[in-house]
């Protein structure tokens, strides 16, 4: 192969004389001549190898100097230019910014806004519900009321049945105290009428037995029908309260929509003062929108 630097092919023609004699030989390193003979070797190469850099160092000093001229002139020109392109592109940059600025006070401002009516409307949410538990609590307070009053009542019946049976005791306890008496001095006498006295006294126990589970079942219907009453007037104000409070969400979601349809208008007109206020055939579209907002303020 020959190269194409003329500079190089002296060197290039050296190469097969020292390929022919260098290139594989194994040198007896161990031994002293082998060892002399390996350094003459690599001296040899050593110097034709400095040759070829130092003439590839000679031949490349004009290229290198004519590539700082060309670097040089084109630094030089770069900030010709650069001078005249600079100020035209910090304008630019500054507009850029300015309008990215007032981009991002505007989502700030809004941020703000949004974040004000979320405060607004937790607060009347907590309030309504701290109501509703106030009310809760109250209907609560009204049930255990009248659970009291009714297990009072169940008391008070209980014992007046409990001392009718003690009364109707005592007194069949004397009837048959005298009846035993009485059979003593006459025993078909006693007999009879102990007969009699025991069917009376059967009859009088059957009667109050009735008369109580009477009383009984009337304290237990009168209880049912009062659970029944109190349940179906807490049904009703449960529903009474739930419409009232769907009405008032239904309410407060039309007036946050038509608040919001309001402020997409106003944005939309003050984006159009401010983007087209300055052109004249829109003067009095801008008037008008400016005495609108004058007057909705």
């Amino acid at each position: 192969m020959t190269t194409e630097i003329q500079e190089y092919s002296a060197t290039e023609a050296a190469l097969s004389d020292l390929e022919s004699r260098f290139k594989g030989v194994i040198f007896e390193v161990n031994k002293y001549e082998g060892l002399v003979t390996a350094r003459k070797a690599r001296a040899e190469l050593r110097e034709t190898r400095v040759k070829l850099e130092k003439t590839r160092i000679a031949i490349k000093v004009p290229a290198l100097q004519r590539c700082q001229l060309i670097d040089s002139e084109a630094k030089r020109i770069t900030a010709i230019i650069s001078s005249i392109e600079d100020p035209i592109d910090d304008q630019i940059k500054f507009e850029e910014k300015r309008k990215e600025n007032e981009r991002l006070a505007a989502e700030r401002a809004e941020q703000e806004r949004l974040a004000a009516e979320e405060r607004v409307r937790k607060e009347a949410e907590e309030a309504k519900l701290a109501a509703e538990r106030a009310e809760i609590a109250l209907q609560r307070a009204e049930l255990e009321r009248a659970e009291r009053d009714r297990v009072e009542a169940e008391c008070q019946a209980r014992l007046r049945i409990e001392e009718n049976e003690r009364a109707a005791r005592r007194k069949i306890e004397e009837e048959e105290r005298a009846a035993r008496l009485a059979r003593e001095a006459a025993d078909r006498e006693a007999r009879e009428k102990r007969e009699a006295e025991e069917a009376a006294a059967k009859a009088e126990r059957q009667r109050q037995e009735t008369e109580r589970f009477a009383a009984e079942e009337a304290a237990r219907k009168s209880r049912q029908a009062e659970e029944d009453r109190i349940r179906a007037e807490r049904e009703a104000l449960e529903a009474a309260q739930r419409q009232q409070r769907e009405a008032e969400e239904a309410a407060a979601r039309e007036r946050k929509r038509k608040e919001n349809e309001l402020l997409d208008a106003h944005a939309m007109l003050d984006t159009f003062v401010r983007n087209f206020g300055h052109l004249a055939q829109f003067a009095s579209v801008i008037k008008a929108i400016k005495s609108l907002k004058e007057k909705a303020a």
